[in-house]
C-alpha cells in the first residue's frame, strides 16, 4: 500500500468494529509478553490444554478447491472480499476479507466451554515503514486481524440489540504500535455505565481524525472499560516497539479466543499461554434466543494485501456433560 493511499487510523475503528464490554465486569490478565500495557489486569500465568474438549471443526486448508471459490464452501461462507486454499494453507485476499463457519458450530447455549484457535501465520502489507510515518507525522494501518464468536457472520458493528458476541482483534498501526483488544457488543446500558471515545455514531463531530485517536489512546492509558463505537473494549494489550511487534507478529504463532463457564467468562490464549480473562456474567444469558442453537466463528483481516492463516480448530465441551470447567489450566 503507497503511502498516498495510507488510511488515517481511525479507519480500522470505523470500518472493522472491533472494541467490546461487559455486563458487571471483571478482568484478569494472564500472561508476561515483553513491554505490553496489560490494561484491568493482575498477572496469573497459566498454560491451556483442551484436553477436556472435544473437537466440533477443523480445517487443516490442505485441501485444493477449484475456481472459483478454491475454499470448501460445503463449511465456509465468504461474508467479505476473498479468501482461498494455497499451498496447505487459507490465504485471505484483498484489501477486506472475511470468512465464516457456515454451521454453527459450538455447544447450544455456550453451554460448558467453547473456543477455537488457529495459526496467524503471516501478512503482507507494503508501504512506508513505521519510522518514514514518524517522522512525515502519518500513520496507517497496516494489519487488522480478528476472531469474532457470535449469532451471526462478521465483525462487530450493525447487529440487532439482542445479538450476542465477543471478539478478540488485533490492530498493528504504525507507528502508534500494536493494539490487542478483547471486546463484545455494546448493549443500551452500557451507554450510560462507561465512557466512550470519539469514533462512531454519536461522536462529537468537531474533533478531527488525530484528536479522536489521542482520546482513544486517553482512555487505553485509564485501563477501564470504556465504549469505542460499536464495541466495549473490555481491556487492551499495546506493544509500542518494533522488537515487541516483531516477537508477536513476526512469525506463525497459535491464536485462541474462548467461553467458559456457559459462556459467563470470555478469555484468549497465544501460544497456549492464558493471556487475558474476563467475567461477563449476565452477557448472553440477557439474551438466550441468540445463541440457544450455538454460534458461528467469523475471522477477519483489514487492511493488509494478504493474511494467512492455518490449521483452525473449533472445541467445545461434551454436549452429555453439560456445565464444564473452564478446561485444563496448568500453572507454569
Amino acid at each position: 500500500m503507497s503511502t498516498n493511499t495510507s488510511r488515517p487510523t481511525s479507519y480500522s475503528f470505523l470500518c472493522a468494529g472491533f472494541l467490546a464490554a461487559v455486563v458487571g465486569w471483571a478482568a484478569v490478565s494472564q500472561g508476561d509478553e515483553p513491554g505490553a500495557k496489560k490494561g484491568v489486569a493482575a498477572n496469573v500465568d497459566k498454560t491451556f490444554r483442551p484436553s477436556d474438549l472435544v473437537v466440533r471443526f477443523s480445517d487443516d486448508f490442505d485441501k485444493g478447491y477449484p475456481a472459483p471459490d478454491h475454499l470448501d464452501m460445503t463449511r465456509w461462507i465468504k461474508w467479505k472480499g476473498d479468501a482461498k486454499n494455497r499451498d496447505g494453507q487459507c490465504i485471505l485476499t484483498s484489501d477486506f476479507a472475511g470468512i465464516g463457519t457456515r454451521k454453527l458450530s459450538f455447544n447450544p447455549g455456550l453451554a460448558g466451554t467453547n473456543g477455537v484457535e488457529v495459526d496467524l501465520v503471516g501478512y503482507t502489507s507494503p508501504g512506508a515503514s513505521s519510522a518514514e510515518l514518524e517522522k512525515r507525522g502519518e500513520s496507517r494501518l497496516v494489519l487488522a486481524w480478528s476472531l469474532t464468536l457470535g449469532n451471526w457472520h462478521g465483525l462487530i458493528g450493525g447487529q440487532a440489540g439482542k445479538d450476542r458476541g465477543v471478539q478478540l482483534h488485533i490492530d498493528l498501526i504504525h507507528p502508534n504500535g500494536l493494539y490487542l483488544y478483547l471486546v463484545r457488543t455494546v448493549l443500551p446500558e452500557d451507554l450510560e455505565k462507561y465512557p466512550r471515545d470519539a469514533y462512531g455514531v454519536g461522536a462529537p463531530p468537531e474533533l478531527n481524525d488525530q484528536q479522536r485517536r489521542d482520546l482513544h489512546e486517553e482512555m487505553i492509558d485509564r485501563e477501564k472499560v470504556f465504549i469505542s463505537m460499536p464495541c466495549l473494549s473490555l481491556l487492551c494489550r499495546v506493544y509500542r516497539t518494533e522488537q515487541d511487534i516483531e516477537e508477536i507478529l513476526g512469525r506463525s504463532r497459535r491464536w485462541g479466543l474462548y467461553l467458559t463457564d456457559d459462556a459467563n467468562t470470555v478469555y484468549w490464549t497465544l501460544d497456549g499461554k492464558v493471556m487475558d480473562r474476563v467475567d461477563i456474567t449476565g452477557y448472553f444469558s440477557s439474551s438466550p434466543e441468540s445463541v440457544r442453537k450455538g454460534a458461528h466463528l467469523s475471522v477477519a483481516a483489514l487492511g493488509s494485501d494478504t493474511c494467512t492463516i492455518d490449521d483452525l480448530v473449533i472445541y467445545s465441551s461434551p454436549v452429555d456433560q453439560g456445565r464444564q470447567p473452564a478446561a485444563t489450566l496448568i500453572a507454569e
